[in-house]
């Protein structure tokens, strides 16, 4: 079932994701050369997608595997 707030939250999610990694990984990779700015504009269009894409698709799991940490943590002892 089509879950907006899911949908958009993947969308920005990804978004910043993929902003970050690929700008910190072409910043250890390049270092602050003539190519960084072009490398990092070439590689992040390829991890946004990619990023937003596996965030819609991990959510459910992710979901889930909260729900068991949080049962197990409110469960008396």
């Amino acid at each position: 079932m089509f879950k907006l707030p899911a949908v958009l939250f993947a969308v920005f999610m990804g978004f910043f994701m993929s902003l970050t990694l690929t700008l910190f990984i072409s910043l250890y990779l390049l270092g602050f050369s003539g190519a960084f700015l072009e490398k990092w504009l070439e590689l992040w269009p390829i991890a946004y997608p990619l990023a937003a894409m596996a965030i819609i698709f991990y959510r459910p799991l992710v979901l889930m595997m909260v729900g068991i940490v949080m049962k197990s943590l409110n469960s008396p002892k």
